[in-house]
């Protein structure tokens, strides 16, 4: 079950990167190699793209074999746009990069900033954007007691893991929740790392479906873009959206009241703001992006 599920997530990300890049105009040459494909064959297919002048980037769709793993570190370090390999070019997977960027907005005030699954490759990605910007952010894994991330004001989870996180670990005073598992269903359905009866529950929390998928394609394609026609093509940024600090004592509530908007449910009538004062929302997700899945 594990496996089918990983498989036919990684086929979602795949035909979603197609998508994507061929509608910017890049042509694709979507490989599909057999499930029982030679290590020799393997490696010489990455070994012909390096050479190939016309092939601007290599992505390799995961999860990838054991028995293959080791061939996927000879792509060439300037077209591995989605740091798979140790030399890359890219200092973090796309994932990690879209997760950054969604993130940023809401941690100028130096927050607590939990991070579940945070040494598997997407969660080390996550970790290292976050600790160059001056953050220390609190490390969890599959194993640990999540109940910490209560104390956190931003929660960032990149399991794979479907419903991990429930009503014990989310509180209303979380003002974001990145929810970066995507694993499909026997029954057409898709699951997150945050348990549905949870999701309503944090200030923001990006969705499964419709969330970090295509922030993780959009990082994608502003490399690929990068590479082949503009170099010095400026990265885009997410303004965020007004969150509830998480302060304490009267002064700090004052502050609060006077530089964020409270939780909509939260805000009297004759003070919401209005729908053309409202910003954009949070950027959507549709495809797999977590640790333990993470699809490329």
């Amino acid at each position: 079950m594990d496996w089918q599920a990983r498989t036919n997530a990684s086929r979602i990300s795949a035909e979603q990167k197609v998508v994507n890049f061929t509608k910017i105009g890049l042509d694709v040459d979507h490989l599909v190699l057999p499930a029982r494909v030679a290590p020799a064959q393997f490696a010489a297919t990455i070994k012909r793209a390096n050479v190939d002048p016309t092939v601007t980037a290599i992505i390799v769709q995961q999860p990838v074999p054991a028995r293959l793993r080791q061939f996927v570190q000879d792509i060439a370090p300037h077209k591995d746009i989605d740091a798979l390999t140790e030399n890359s070019h890219q200092q973090v997977c796309a994932t990690a990069e879209g997760i950054w960027r969604v993130v940023q907005p809401f941690v100028r005030d130096a927050p607590a900033v939990a991070v579940v699954g945070a040494r598997g490759f997407v969660g080390r990605g996550v970790v290292h954007r976050l600790v160059e910007h001056g953050h220390d952010p609190l490390l969890l894994d599959l194993g640990n007691d999540l109940a910490a991330v209560r104390d956190a004001d931003i929660v960032i989870s990149v399991t794979g893991s479907p419903g991990l996180l429930g009503l014990e670990h989310i509180r209303p005073e979380h003002r974001l929740v990145v929810d970066s598992g995507f694993v499909p269903l026997l029954d057409g359905g898709v699951a997150g790392d945050v348990s549905p009866l949870a999701a309503g529950v944090p200030q923001y929390i990006t969705p499964v479906p419709g969330g970090i998928g295509p922030v993780e394609m959009a990082v994608l394609v502003e490399r690929a873009v990068r590479k082949e026609l503009a170099p010095d093509l400026p990265p885009w940024h997410y303004q965020g959206r007004p969150y509830q600090a998480s302060l304490s004592g009267p002064a700090a509530a004052a502050q609060t009241a006077a530089i964020a908007f409270p939780r909509s449910t939260q805000v009297p009538r004759q003070s919401r703001p209005s729908a053309s004062d409202q910003p954009p929302p949070l950027p959507g997700r549709s495809e797999p992006c977590s640790d333990r899945d993470h699809h490329r």
